[in-house]
This record gives structure tokens, sequence and C-alpha cells, in this order.
């Protein structure tokens, strides 16, 4: 009799317990799960004349100023430094040369493709590959999109904790079993049907829990580190289908302030691949009317992220040539593309006849790697028209396309003649290499899916491939180009030098 009075009284207990937990945490995820984690920069009555901008290392344009007592370096608004009158030479002026490598009369930019997990490790691998050789202090800009933003925001945001073994174990974490075990938690799937708590706000938190949180603080762009290249991030708005970046002047055009943006969300709108995830969604505060924006994964305008690189590099000069300036890249450009994509196997060849879900699968994984395959070889395409100079004929851009597909690499001109080099680092051009650790080592890369979830094994295989990749095929033009720029931060630049 007491046993049965006891056993009532805790289990009374618990279950008044565990409605208290789900009451708290259903009301909360009521609270946060609201359509937009941003906030406003400026009040809406603050005349338009006097609102301030956002100034963070994730900038199109970026103004550098000298740098400051900290050894940081300090990022102005070209509106802010037209504001400015007379000032504006002091405020936009670069160190002196040897100061900073990156003034080195080279843009260098890289971009990095999406593709899940399985980019974000190959992406990681090429850049430590890079870091080794010396590129990676002269780099200016990393434009990455879906899976590469995972990797492109941990590098701009961490320090010490930028190194192999930390990398290695954080970017093969299981974000999709994350998600998975979120979804079937009570309180959350309650939260999930009744409010606007959604499937990106599950990877959200992955991403915030595992990446980006240091002691205790959620990081956002206001983390960004000063010695790293502007990060910029990319994702689709889903009304316009046009590209959306994560920077200042997309910030500015919303009146939102981006310096307390968490840099979970913009990754996970970088990676929101429509119907499998839901939008992320940012409120517009540069009106009183209730207007969002949409945004989904980069990759449906560019998977590889290099469209903005290269329209960055035009800004650049175009805004020099307009102020009456000196060219700010002399020496021309230098674009590297990580691109994680591979060829499909749907591992089907054994079977007389494939179910339904085998074959929609199946279906699916073959329109979506050759739909991408074909848009990142049109994109790379596309950029050597667009910006050729107006003399060069039809012939040498076909030279130059098969170039860049045939052995990964290019040298072109740009509109103005200067220099413009490509290097496309493919993770499918493994297959080409003589020396491979096995035999099928290249179909076992292709058996990498672009989810969020990669056992060990994979990601070990993709470091290899990085590795592989660059001592069998890119290293001796990128010793070249890295020797070329480290020797070019410590020379004064002139105008059309190549």
């Amino acid at each position: 009799m007491r046993l049965g009075k006891t056993l009532s009284v805790v289990s009374s207990h618990l279950i008044s317990t565990t409605y208290a937990k789900f009451a708290a945490i259903f009301t909360v995820a009521l609270a946060i799960g609201c359509s937009s984690v941003n906030v406003p920069l400026n009040g809406s009555s603050v005349a338009l004349e006097d609102r301030v901008e956002n100034e963070t290392r994730a900038a199109l344009h970026a103004r550098i100023a000298p740098l400051d007592a900290r050894g940081g370096t300090v990022v102005r608004p070209r509106r802010w430094a037209r504001a400015q009158g007379a000032s504006m030479q002091v405020a936009t002026s670069r160190p002196a040369m040897g100061e900073d490598p990156r003034h080195d009369g080279y843009f260098v930019g890289i971009a990095i493709s999406g593709g899940g997990s399985r980019s974000a490790n190959f992406s990681a691998a090429c850049l430590f590959q890079l870091q080794r050789l010396g590129l990676m202090e002269h780099v200016d800009y990393l434009s990455s999109v879906s899976g590469g933003s995972l990797t492109a925001a941990c590098y701009c945001l961490w320090g010490e904790e930028w190194n192999p073994a930390n990398v290695q174990a954080k970017l093969s974490h299981s974000f999709a079993t994350d998600m998975i075990l979120d979804f079937l938690m009570p309180w959350n799937m309650v939260a999930l049907g009744v409010s606007d708590y959604d499937r990106s706000d599950l990877l959200a938190k992955s991403l915030r829990n595992t990446l980006f949180t240091r002691d205790g603080h959620e990081l956002t762009f206001g983390d960004l580190r000063a010695d790293r290249p502007h990060l910029l991030i990319n994702a689709t708005d889903l009304q316009s289908g046009r590209r959306f970046v994560f920077c200042n002047e997309s910030f500015d055009e919303i009146n939102s302030d981006l310096s307390k943006y968490p840099m979970a969300y913009a990754v996970a709108a970088s990676s929101a691949v429509p119907v499998v995830m839901h939008q992320v969604t940012l409120r517009d505060f540069s009106t009183v009317f209730k207007q969002y924006r949409h945004l989904i994964d980069g990759g449906v305008v560019d998977n590889l992220g290099v469209q903005t690189l290269a329209e960055v590099y035009e800004a650049h000069l175009r805004d020099a040539e307009d102020a009456g300036e000196p060219s700010p890249y002399p020496r021309g450009a230098v674009l590297i593309v990580i691109d994680a994509a591979t060829n499909n196997d749907s591992q089907i060849s054994d079977k007389s006849d494939t179910g339904i879900l085998e074959t929609l699968q199946a279906g699916a994984g073959v329109a979506t790697r050759n739909l991408l395959n074909r848009s990142s070889t049109s994109t790379l395409a596309e950029m050597i028209v667009k910006y050729s100079p107006d003399h060069v004929d039809a012939k040498t851009l076909r030279e130059q396309m098969r170039e860049l597909q045939r052995d990964g690499y290019v040298e072109m001109r740009d509109r103005d003649g200067r220099p413009v080099r490509i290097v496309h680092l493919s993770l499918f051009r493994v297959g080409e290499l003589s020396k491979l650790p096995f035999h099928g080592f290249g179909e076992s890369l292709n058996n990498i899916q672009t989810y969020f979830n990669i056992s060990p094994t994979e990601a070990y295989y993709l470091y290899q491939a990085a590795d592989l990749l660059v001592d069998q095929k890119f290293r001796p033009m990128l010793e070249r180009i890295a020797e070329n720029v480290r020797a070019a931060s410590t020379q004064p630049t002139t105008q059309n030098q190549n």
C-alpha cells in the first residue's frame, strides 16, 4: 500500500515535471520561432540621411582604412566615405606596402561550391593546402554556397580553432542526425506544426551548437576576424530568384544590423535546399509595412559562388575609374574555385529491377548532379565570355573554355588587359590522377552524398583527395601564383602591370 502510494507520488512528479518542461520549451519555441531573427539597424523614425550603415567584414566594395591600434582593419561603406568629403583620402588609404600582405595589387578570391558535408570537408582540405602554400594570407574575398558556407564561415570566424584536428572533427559532425532527433522531440513537433519554427531553425541550432558558439556566445557577423578575407555567403531570394549575398550592402537595403545576425542562420539560408529545407526569412525594416525576404539555397543561382567574386572585382575597378583613382588591382585577379561536384553513381547496376523509392532516389540524383554540373560549367564559360576584352575573337574564347575544362586552369585578360587566372579545383578531377590510394578510390568519392551527414571514412577520403589533387595536378601553378603574389606584396604597383 505504502509502495503503491510512493509510486503514485513519483509518477505524478514525473508527469508534472515533464509537462512543465514541455510547456516551457514550447513557449520558448513560440517566442523564438518567429518568422525572422534579424534586428533593425536604425529606428524607423530616423531620417534617411542620418541613418548609420553596417560595418562588418562581410562587405562587397569595402574600403580598408589603415591598421588600427589593435592590428585589425576598419571597414567603411562607400557612402560613409563620400560623406566625409575632404577626409575621404585618409579614411580609404591603404597601409604602406608590406604592412598587409593583401595589398599586393592582386584581387585574390576563393569561391566554394555547395554539396553538403562533402563540400564542407573537401573545401576545408583545399584551404589547408592553399594555406600551406602561403596563399591564404593574400586572399581578399571568400564567396561560398550551401555546404561550402560552413567552411568559409569557420575560416573567417575562427583563430586557433582553425587547425586540422578541430576542423576535421567539427565539419564531419552529423548535422542531419541532430535535426532528425530534434524533430522527433514532442515539443518541437508541436512547435513545427503551430508556429513559424521550422526545419531551417533545427539546422541553424545544430550549426550554432557545433560550429558557431564561443564561450557561451553565439557567433555573429560582428565576430568576423579582421585578419581574414571578407566573407560573402550566397543564398537565393525566393521571390525574385536573384542572388542574395549576406553583406553590409544587402542588410543596409533592409535597414537591418548585420553585426548582430547569427552566422548559423546565414549558413542555414545558404544551405536551405528547396522542399528538403524550409526557407530562412529576413524582416525588411526599411519600411513600417511588414515585408520579408525569403531565402533558399544559393546553389539555385550559382552553385560555385564565383559570380559574386567576378562582380565584386568588376565593381572595384569601376568604382576606382568613376572616382578618377588608380586601379586597386593593377596586377589583375586570381580566382580559385573549389568545386565539390562529382560524377553520378546510383549503384543500381547489380539490380535487375528497382523499386519506386530506389527509382525516385536515383532519378533525383541524376537530375540534380547533371543539372548542377552543367550549370557550373556554364557559369565558368559565361565568365570567360563576359569579362574578356571586346577584341577577343570567338576562336580564342572557345580555346580558353576548352583549356579550363581540360586542365582546370586558364589565364585570360579582363576588359582592360589585366591578367585573370582561374584555377578550378574540382573533386571530379581526382579520377584523372595516375596515383590513387586504392582501386575504386574515385568511385568511393562519387558515392559520398550531399547530405549533412558524413562518415569518418568518407571525410578522410575527401582530405586525401584534396592532397592528391594539389600534389599531382595543381601544385606547380599554385606555387607560381603564390610566389608572384608574395613577391608583389613587397613591391610598389604600377598601372597596367601584368
